[in-house]
């Protein structure tokens, strides 16, 4: 009694070590995880970030530019040397004296060291809008990497479907090849009964014995595809660490494609990517303005305030200045670059027609993929009926004796391939409409 009951707990504890050991997960579950930790949505939001701090530094520069600064020198000779007297007064003045007069005597000699320190602070009053066109191009930047987080979680929601219905599929596929095996099973048995009667010859049994061997290498392929894809969507969501598999028991919603259905124009300009263009445009009508602002001048107002001492003392000073620059010689090389980006800005409009034009028929192709699909799943059903009616006669025919093996066998492949381009038919489907609600600017999450 001890050691059953011992058995007993050690079945119970591998069994809930392999329950626990492995993540079953919904496709919502998966949607979440890849949108928090996949490394293309964590790159994307970094970007705004970055684009955020950028948008902050540009506004920084509305505000003065404030410096400290600090010096102190020391000079071999005095940095000032004034005479007050020419040479010619100081040789009137030696002409009676024993010997001339030093020049030195009759010389201020000043400043040989000194020190300074200070504060001074900087405001542009005129730039030529630089300041105001570099920090509309910073809020845009900052429009621009917000949206493109948006698509780039678009794609992750695809991506993620795609390997979670994949799975889905190699899934379904193991379930049709049991249930084939099984069906192979009986169709074994009939062949040997009716061989061991003496009513067939041996190739009967051989053909379905042979067909059992090509379901079992098909099987173990389809068994490592699927483990892969399971890794794969671990990695794509985050958890490579964990052993995940999909959750089985979710409805396949199957609807028609005309409850769908929007108008191409609405959905263009639903998008996230039709706004992205109109800020691409704006952008290069921007870098447009600043290369002109850079022919313009530059007003600038500033004051300083500081002790020095360059004689005995300390003494404060409070100074203030305007400025003015002008770029002369640079203007001609600022001309060009203007013109340069006059020529952008029209690639750029061009861009956004070329553009738009591909989206479009990207909607009209997502949306005759979808009708496509959806009408392979509604063949895929029939078919499916048709080859277990085909099948289901042919081994009524074989065991009445009025059918060979080889029709019957190719009943069962025929079942087959329906139940298996069944699963494939709602598997795409599926993807196909998710591609079709993130085209037209309809979040399905």
């Amino acid at each position: 009694m001890k050691i059953r009951l011992s058995l007993l707990l050690a079945v119970a504890l591998a069994s809930a070590v392999n329950v626990h050991g492995q993540t079953i997960m919904t496709l919502k579950e998966c949607v979440q995880a890849a949108r928090k930790n996949n490394i293309s949505v964590k790159n994307s939001y970094n970007d705004l970030l970055m684009a955020r701090e950028q948008q902050k530094y540009a506004r920084s520069k509305y505000f003065p530019t404030v410096g400290a600064s600090a010096f102190h020198f020391e000079a071999t000779n005095h940095l000032i040397k004034y005479s007050i007297l020419s040479k010619e007064d100081l040789a009137e003045l030696s002409e009676g004296a024993d010997e001339p007069l030093s020049s030195d005597l009759f010389t201020l000699n000043l400043i040989k060291k000194g020190s300074s320190f200070g504060i001074t602070a900087l405001e542009p009053l005129y730039t030529g809008g630089r300041l105001t066109y570099y920090n509309k191009l910073a809020d845009l930047q900052v429009e621009a990497r917000a949206m493109i987080q948006d698509v780039t979680d678009n794609n992750v929601v695809m991506s993620t479907e795609f390997l979670f219905y994949k799975i889905v599929e190699l899934h379904e596929t193991d379930k049709t090849l049991d249930a084939m095996e099984k069906s192979l099973a009986n169709i074994h048995q009939d062949a040997v009964n009716i061989y061991d009667n003496g009513l067939s010859n041996k190739n009967d049994v051989l053909s379905v014995e042979l067909m059992q061997d090509e379901l079992s290498s098909l099987r173990i392929r389809m068994q490592n595809s699927c483990r892969l894809l399971r890794r794969a969507l671990a990695k794509h969501i985050g958890m490579a660490d964990q052993d995940i598999d999909v959750d089985m028991s979710f409805d396949a919603d199957i609807v028609a494609p005309e409850t769908l259905r929007m108008n191409t124009q609405s959905a263009l300009f639903n998008r996230t990517e039709t706004q992205l263009l109109d800020i691409y445009v704006e952008k290069s009508v921007l870098e447009r303005k600043i290369a002109k602002a850079n022919m313009l001048p530059v007003v600038v107002m500033g004051g300083r305030a500081g002790y020095s001492k360059l004689f005995s003392e300390w003494n404060g000073n409070i100074i203030g200045f305007v400025g003015v620059q002008m770029p002369i010689s640079a203007f001609w090389s600022e001309k060009k670059e203007y013109k340069r980006k006059k020529i952008e800005e029209q690639k750029a409009n061009d861009f956004r027609k070329d553009n738009l034009e591909l989206m479009t028929l990207e909607i009209q192709d997502a949306y005759d993929n979808l009708e496509s699909t959806y009408r392979q799943t509604q063949i895929a059903e029939k078919s499916v009926v048709r080859a277990e009616e085909n099948l289901r006669i042919c081994r009524e025919h074989y065991r009445g004796g009025l059918s060979t093996m080889t029709v019957l066998l190719d009943a069962q492949r025929q079942q087959q391939q329906a139940l298996t381009q069944r699963n494939s038919a709602i598997s795409e489907y599926l993807q196909a409409k998710t591609r079709y609600l993130i085209v037209t600017g309809r979040s399905t999450y």
